[in-house]
């Protein structure tokens, strides 16, 4: 085998591996989950050539789904970008707990664009990536990016690594959950013992 025809894999291995280690310092050096998936996706983005990333969560009360994090899109944007469990790409892919894969956007009926981000974009050649994020056998929410569509092997290797990704940031999420959940039963408990006294 040539070296030139091995180049690539191997380039793109270092970018993941790079990646990842930037990835798992931004999860060391945070308990804010905002702060630590916009350092996330911005190196996403630097790294690996997407576009745009988004972190969708799972308002379990509400059943909504909503944009708690992104990169490359504003703020009035993100607040666009809501979906009921089931709508769109992201909302199926929180209901079914499966990825997503759309080569290009300009030929998904389920692709919804609701920030509106990609309006000035041809569309025809914008892939989409999307991947559930699970805390244990319940799905919490979704990550999912954008990149120039540059052929189906490299989307592959794009989902299997989005995946990696949303089980580092599961992980994140479960433990601020724990510790949400903690710290909610001290102030119950604080209160009680107020109420005593």
């Amino acid at each position: 085998m040539e070296l030139g025809a091995i180049q690539p894999d191997v380039r793109r291995e270092v970018q993941e591996l790079t990646l990842l280690f930037a990835i798992s310092q931004a999860l060391d050096k945070s308990m804010d989950l905002r702060e630590v998936a916009g350092t996330m996706l911005k190196a996403m983005t630097e790294h690996m050539g997407m576009i745009h990333g988004t972190l969708s969560l799972l308002d379990r009360k509400t059943q909504e789904i909503y944009i708690d994090a992104a990169y490359g899109i504003s703020g009035s944007q993100q607040a666009r970008g809501r979906y009921k469990l089931g709508e769109g790409v992201t909302g199926k892919v929180v209901k079914t707990g499966q990825p997503a894969v759309i080569p290009r956007i300009s030929k998904e009926p389920l692709f919804l664009n609701k920030t509106g981000v990609r309006n000035r974009m041809s569309k025809k050649d914008i892939s989409f990536l999307c991947v559930p994020i699970k805390e244990g056998p319940q799905i919490i929410g979704a990550l999912s990016v954008d990149r120039l569509f540059e052929g189906p092997t490299s989307l592959e290797e794009d989902l299997r690594f989005l995946t990696i990704i949303s089980r580092l940031l599961a992980q994140k999420v479960s433990l601020l959950h724990e510790i949400d959940k903690e710290r909610e039963q001290l102030n119950a408990e604080n209160l009680r013992l107020r109420r005593e006294l």
